[in-house]
């Protein structure tokens, strides 16, 4: 991925930037396990993701590279798998210009549909129903949509399609080293039969009200890679 792209309406519905490298001290919560995860998710209808090893900015963390994904469901559950270059530390810290970083599914259960607003800007449209996050914040912000600073979380863009506020609810999450994943009950997604995804990494800054969405989104790295033509991965593929 070059060291800069901007692109709107893509993975992230706004203008995007790829290649922050600048750190500081700033930490937020690890996102260690938070929930047991049943061996028998392991094998269902699947949908995987490879990327390359190295394909970011010089000086972005091996914890921010992705190199592979897995969407699985086994009765009544999704599993969903990211698979990064190194491990991730307990305490990432967050670029300096940034309130967050974050690893993250976008899923688009309906194609019809392009819910406007958080954690985009109220005006910037996008095709994900659906995100599936990890968020690391900084240390004395809080998002007020996400009180509690779950390790992991599903944000819920679908009411913002009839002037709704978005849902966020905290999931079963863990890391084992360079592993990430996330367990979510299908009926929470509306138990979809098919559906159209990628994933990525980024830093997000809010400003003053974050109610009205991170209105400077950095992507550090992005699968598939829609930046050079590939189309969004499918489940099940």
């Amino acid at each position: 991925m070059n060291a800069i792209r901007k692109a709107g309406g893509l993975l992230l519905g706004v203008a995007l930037m790829a290649g922050c490298t600048e750190r500081n001290a700033s930490t937020g919560p690890t996102g260690r396990s938070t929930g047991a995860l049943s061996a028998d998710v392991t094998t269902a209808n699947s949908s995987v993701v490879s990327d390359p090893a190295g394909d970011v900015a010089k000086g972005t963390q091996g914890y921010l590279d992705i190199i592979g994904a897995r969407i699985t469901k086994k009765g009544g559950v999704f599993v969903f798998t990211m698979d990064l270059a190194t491990a991730l530390p307990d305490n990432p810290p967050v670029p300096s210009s940034a309130d967050m970083i974050e690893w993250h599914f976008s899923l688009d259960t309906d194609p019809t549909a392009f819910p406007a607003g958080y954690p985009f800007t109220k005006n910037s449209a996008g095709f994900q129903d659906f995100l599936i996050e990890h968020r690391v914040y900084r240390s004395g912000f809080t998002d007020p949509f996400d009180p509690t600073s779950s390790p992991g979380i599903l944000t819920d863009r679908r009411p913002l399609l009839t002037g709704g506020q978005p849902i966020v609810a905290p999931i079963t999450f863990s890391i084992d080293g360079a592993k990430l994943t996330w367990v979510v009950d299908a009926a929470l997604l509306n138990d979809p039969s098919t559906f159209q995804w990628g994933l990525a990494t980024a830093a997000a800054h809010a400003g003053a009200d974050v109610k009205n969405g991170y209105n400077t989104i950095t992507l550090f790295d992005v699968a598939p890679e829609i930046f050079s033509g590939a189309p969004l991965a499918t489940w099940p593929q």
